[in-house]
């Protein structure tokens, strides 16, 4: 900081394309402070070091933070902004530093503005300072970019190549920036691993009129597999230039410039942009305001550049029909896998033999014997008791805490398949739960009920639906603090937006058919307990009884396929509409997944689904966990010997 005649530096919790989940190597911020949570912005001055970070993370930024940092409670009044921060503690003509490639445009523009007023200078530190003191700072450790095939991506790349120039003619563009890895992987058809849970490779594409460029890791595109697949895209060509360090290049028969690809090593994206800034002096680049960083976007003058939302951003999200067939099998495979688990902790939990951390290695190799397992498409969240009133609690040798008869568990886990990305929350006893337990319980279901089985009109977004999902906590003063759903890529990233409910991102885009989304609210007892009830859904058309004025009306259908526990609800305070909708959901859970476990030659799985999703009347009461418990078993017996239960 001295070097660079920085008073303050900066260190936001993102990569150079705004990825959610970072590689090893981009988690600057991790690595200066000890905080692992995935959102939060350190700030470094000569004499302090402070981290701001929202509700989901103060227990975990509490627990993880030395005595060298001060925590911002982003939210809490009398808390101030970084920006205000800075300003107090520096004065006016100070500089504070910040890599531009690791903030969105937007916010680089905000914080400047912001310090601006108060006389203090931002400036853009390139190399990042960081990178200099971080002497064993891991490499990259992707190995390969594999093809998507057309059986789960639906559409050649040269097809969405064809839509999005169509778009770019429309708003007048020469040019667009793709920085988000996801779209780079998804307009491709390809996947890579160079993000742990993400199927997502490095990379930028610039997309002109009569050429496309990819800049990535030279060796991901040399294998024959990833040249033919780019050749025979569609009916159209694909040449494949290799630009190695002495720039001698190759190609790939080529009949259209118009269709074909270029591909250069990574570092070039910069100065490649900043090249045709000066060679195309009068083109018009499209950089979009989601995903560019300041740091490309400060190559282009602002009066030749437009920053409107990515036009991959809704056609990524909306799935066609081969994708949401695809999605809904990868779900089928994970609920084998998950129910495999709760059986398998239902046997264990009671010898003592199971805590958060072997819980989750096992739910892990359940999903990975799946057929086209992939891996996990996040860190599971194995939380025992207190230890789940963490939001996003990860279980670590220090705090891993075993299962007991005694607490709630829970499990919020997912995996990558070919066919598509899942994301499921669950929430457990093994014992006997309290009244309040119960009744935490069963108002998060009742909120997840009333919220998926809602009809709303199609100019509705997400956040329209919020208040469903959390008016049965509001009714006896209960709340949680995150976002009751985001969207879920297609084998790409575990949150995908715009399709979300109750946070930002999702606002001002309206949910349509196609669209995957999760719902998923909570209740946390802080020192005590966590609850959360997750279930991805796909939006579909509504069959309504009337159409007024020709609207299209939308719903939601769980593709999540999982048991809710029994026992942990109080059916008295459910109404006879989600009792209704509950046994309906058990019903296809116990069909669907219990085909797919005789399919996969486990016939005692299909026999514990059966159990477990017994049909909720109210003339049974669940506060009599021994009487339920009875109940179940009697049913699963009457069953095996084909007698009728009225």
């Amino acid at each position: 900081m001295i070097r660079s005649d920085f008073e303050a530096y900066i260190v936001p919790s993102s990569d150079a394309h705004l990825s959610e989940y970072l590689a090893p190597s981009e988690k600057r911020r991790v690595w200066i402070s000890g905080f692992t949570g995935s959102a939060g912005t350190a700030v470094v001055t000569m004499t302090k070091a402070a981290m701001w970070t929202d509700g989901r993370y103060f227990l975990q930024a509490e627990q993880e933070l030395d005595c060298n940092w001060s925590l911002m409670k982003m939210g809490e009044q009398g808390v101030p902004t970084i920006e205000e921060w800075l300003v107090q503690e520096l004065g006016p003509g100070m500089n504070v530093g910040g890599n531009p490639f690791l903030f969105s445009i937007e916010l680089w523009l905000t914080y400047a503005s912001n310090l601006a007023s108060g006389g203090v200078a931002l400036n853009q530190s390139i190399p990042d300072i960081v990178d200099n003191v971080w002497t064993d700072r891991p490499p990259l450790d992707g190995d390969e970019v594999v093809v998507l095939p057309v059986q789960y991506a639906g559409v050649e790349w040269t097809d969405k190549l064809l839509d999005v120039r169509n778009e770019m003619k429309s708003a007048a563009v020469d040019y667009l920036l793709l920085t988000v890895l996801d779209e780079n992987a998804w307009f491709f058809n390809l996947r890579g691993s160079d993000i742990p849970y993400t199927p997502v490779f490095t990379s930028y594409t610039v997309i002109g009129m009569t050429d496309v460029v990819l800049f990535g890791n030279m060796s991901y595109f040399a294998r024959q597999e990833i040249k033919d697949h780019l050749a025979k895209a569609g009916k159209h060509f694909f040449r494949f230039l290799f630009l190695c360090e002495k720039l001698i290049s190759a190609e790939i028969g080529c009949e259209s410039d118009n269709t074909c690809a270029t591909v250069q090593p990574y570092e070039n994206a910069r100065p490649y942009l900043q090249q045709l800034t000066t060679t195309q002096s009068n083109a018009i680049f499209w950089l979009p305001s989601d995903g560019t960083t300041y740091g490309m976007y400060s190559v282009v003058d602002e009066d030749h550049q437009i920053s409107d939302i990515s036009p991959l951003k809704i056609p990524k999200s909306v799935k066609n029909p081969k994708e949401v067939e695809a999605m809904r099998q990868a779900h089928i495979y994970d609920a084998v896998a998950l129910c495999e688990y709760l059986q398998w902790l239902e046997i264990n939990v009671p010898r003592g033999t199971v805590d958060e951390l072997n819980g989750a290695e096992k739910v892990k190799n359940l999903r990975l014997a799946q057929p086209t397992s992939k891996g996990l498409s996040f860190g599971s969240i194995s939380a025992s008791g207190p230890n789940a009133a963490i939001i996003h609690y990860r279980s670590t040798p220090e705090t891993n805490r075993p299962l007991t008869t005694t607490e709630v568990y829970m499990i919020d886990s997912g995996g990558q398949y070919f066919e598509g990305t899942t994301d499921v929350t669950r929430t457990v006893h093994f014992g006997t739960p309290t009244d309040f337990e119960k009744e935490a319980f069963t108002r998060v279901l009742m909120g997840q009920i009333d919220t998926q089985s809602a009809i709303f009109p199609y100019t509705k977004d997400g956040n329209y639906l919020d208040m469903l999902a959390r008016r049965h906590l509001y009714d006896v003063g209960l709340e949680y603090r995150h976002g009751t759903g985001h969207g879920v890529g297609q084998y790409l990233c575990i949150h995908e937006y715009p399709p979300g409910i109750g946070n930002a991102v999702g606002g001002g885009y309206p949910l349509q058919p196609g669209m995957f989304t999760s719902v998923e609210p909570g209740f946390y007892q802080d020192g005590e307990f966590g609850i959360r009830i997750e279930n991805v859904n796909v939006v579909v058309e509504a069959v309504t009884e009337h159409n007024f004025g020709g609207y299209k009306f939308y719903t939601f259908d769980p593709v999540t396929l999982a048991p809710i526990q029994l026992k942990m609800i109080n059916v008295d305070l459910l109404s006879d509409k989600q009792i209704k909708y509950l046994n309906e959901y058990h019903k296809k859970v116990e069909v669907i997944v219990g085909e797919e476990a005789l399919r996969q030659n486990k016939p005692e799985l299909k026999d514990w689904i059966q159990q477990a999703t017994v049909p909720l009347a109210r003339g049974i009461s669940t506060r009599n966990n021994v009487s339920w418990s009875i109940m179940i078993f009697v049913a699963a017996v009457c069953t095996m010997v084909n007698i009728s239960l009225e």
